[in-house]
């Protein structure tokens, strides 16, 4: 009998015999990995660095048992929008935190293949948010936010969208909750959208009995501010520019 259990929360799926178990956020993975170590496990709907952290404080090498659809979207991604966005952009600025300067060489390595600079700095005991992101946005055209909660939180966001918006630096967020508050657009990928992709898997699982390897959301999602966009001088079409990054990511794709 094939049999999928989502575990949501501790103890919502103990005892229950399934081949596959699909779990949705940071915490209900956590559990997973304490509670099941063997199972077979799709992990949804948290971050790259969260996965990560929950299999080293577990003190495991990524399993073969083990899949994530991550929450975050890829670098090359961003950066492709942000080109198709701005078509003489150059310089990118970055506020890294303790938490996403673990992914500081995947974005680098996007920015160097697509002929991008990057501005960045990284916040710490010595380096407070403000004067690192002052520093970022030093010659910046635009401001890539990457989550992590010491950087980006409902205390700092306020202060990060006025500071890059009196610099007349737009920003690209993860959140649409952000673009709200004075982003200028973000990517981001809705539940429908990980939801199909995560049915993909596990069908994909059921047939082969075989995970696939982790992925990062396969569509997407554009969310823009006219109002920010008109402030900055900025011709802002999400429909189209979703449109242009879709065929970009098919003619990509071998």
């Amino acid at each position: 009998m094939k049999r999928i259990i989502f575990w949501i929360r501790l103890g919502l799926a103990a005892g229950l015999d399934a081949r596959l178990l699909v779990s949705l956020g940071s915490e209900a993975f956590r559990q997973v990995v304490q509670r099941a170590p063997h199972a077979a496990v799709i992990a949804a709907l948290l971050p790259r660095i969260s996965y990560e952290r929950v299999l080293q404080e577990a003190n495991r090498k990524p399993p073969a048992n083990m899949a994530a659809v991550y929450l975050d979207q890829p670098f090359g991604r961003q950066l492709d929008l942000l080109r198709l966005l701005i078509p003489a952009l150059r310089r990118i600025g970055v506020v890294w935190g303790p938490e996403s300067v673990t992914q500081q060489a995947l974005l680098q390595a996007a920015a160097q293949a697509r002929g991008l600079e990057l501005s960045e700095s990284v916040v710490g005991e010595s380096t407070p948010l403000i004067g690192a992101l002052r520093t970022s946005l030093n010659n910046a055209e635009v401001l890539l936010a990457v989550a992590d909660g010491s950087v980006y939180n409902a205390s700092t966001v306020s202060n990060i969208l006025l500071t890059s918006y009196r610099s007349k630096t737009p920003v690209m967020a993860f959140s649409p909750a952000y673009v709200k508050a004075g982003a200028l657009l973000s990517v981001h990928s809705t539940a429908a959208q990980v939801g199909a992709q995560l049915a993909g898997m596990a069908s994909h699982f059921l047939q082969s009995n075989s995970l696939p390897v982790n992925q990062y959301p396969s569509d997407f999602t554009l969310t823009g501010n006219d109002y920010v966009a008109r402030s900055l001088g900025i011709s802002l079409d999400t429909k189209t520019l979703g449109e242009r990054l879709h065929r970009l990511e098919k003619d990509k794709r071998p």
